[in-house]
């Protein structure tokens, strides 16, 4: 069977470019990843949000749900084309040949004045979100009702925002990288938080800080420390590379343009970021730690 590819990042192009065989890596509803031991791509019905690993095919979730693909089933990546070889000798070929293609590298920030104002819509979609889990961090909530993975990113966020008023930046980011892999799922909440706030860093003019600089040294000292996935999305924004709402904050998004886009973002990945992004914006906004 034939499918298309109909959006196509050009960081998942130039991956797709370097490998020729592989496997799939896992299968998680209507996501098939793919890898060849050293990077992963993420084939991904119509609609899915798009991220820098982001295959998105013509198929419905339905559709994608259906196919009779495993992990461990061979794939070979041509010069235009994804090939599956999946049970009872069946093949299923993604070509990407007529693929529009997505620059997915953060190059625009607002402007100084407009921090506060993207700071505070995030804040409104949080509200407009209604959920648990990280958010909760950054609304006036009791502590009582924390589990114990809130609590201890609570615990390493504080101590973060008071090193870095103190200007001690190694040790602030060294409290940070202990969020890597913590929570559950294909993608641990502190994970997507410190993607967040590798982008928030760059969205308030901070992408050549010190407190970047040694943040991304510890990322990258320890991303075998968590799921592959998660590695996989942490190595793109050392590259600057994030998702597609990510890019469309610089243009300062209604809060329930925020609320939308980032909810469909996996289970929780989406809003996790979003808390990322907001912690380091607060280091631009105020004089004080943020929770």
């Amino acid at each position: 069977m034939k499918y298309q590819i109909n959006k196509l990042p050009y960081f998942a192009e130039n991956t797709l470019s370097r490998i020729t065989r592989g496997a799939v890596h896992s299968v998680y509803r209507r996501t098939i990843n793919l890898t060849d031991g050293k990077h992963i791509l993420a084939l991904q019905a119509d609609g899915s949000p798009l991220s820098p690993i982001s295959l998105i095919c013509s198929l419905l979730p339905e559709d994608m749900e259906m196919l009779a693909v495993k992990a461990q089933d061979s794939v070979i990546f041509g010069e235009n084309d994804v090939t599956i070889f999946g049970e009872n000798n069946r093949s299923f070929c993604f070509t990407y040949a007529d693929a529009d293609r997505y620059d997915l590298k953060l190059s625009k920030a607002p402007k100084a004045p407009l921090l506060p104002v993207l700071s505070s819509n995030i804040r409104k979609a949080f509200i407009l979100a209604d959920t648990d889990g990280f958010p909760t961090l950054f609304l006036e909530k009791d502590d009582n009702n924390l589990s114990f993975v809130l609590l201890a990113a609570k615990k390493y966020m504080q101590r973060s925002s008071r090193l870095c008023l103190e200007k001690n930046y190694a040790h602030a980011a060294h409290e940070l990288s202990r969020l890597l892999g913590l929570g559950i799922g294909l993608t641990p909440s502190g994970d997507d938080f410190l993607c967040g706030v590798l982008a928030g860093l760059f969205l308030s003019g901070k992408n050549t800080h010190p407190l970047t600089g040694f943040l991304k040294t510890e990322i990258r000292e320890h991303l075998t420390d968590t799921i592959d996935i998660s590695a996989a999305f942490l190595a793109c924004a050392l590259e600057e590379q994030f998702s597609l709402p990510v890019n469309r904050l610089c243009t300062l998004p209604s809060p329930e343009e925020i609320r939308t886009q980032f909810q469909a973002i996996g289970h929780s990945s989406g809003m996790d970021t979003l808390c990322g992004i907001l912690f380091s914006l607060s280091l631009s906004c105020a004089d004080t730690p943020i929770i």
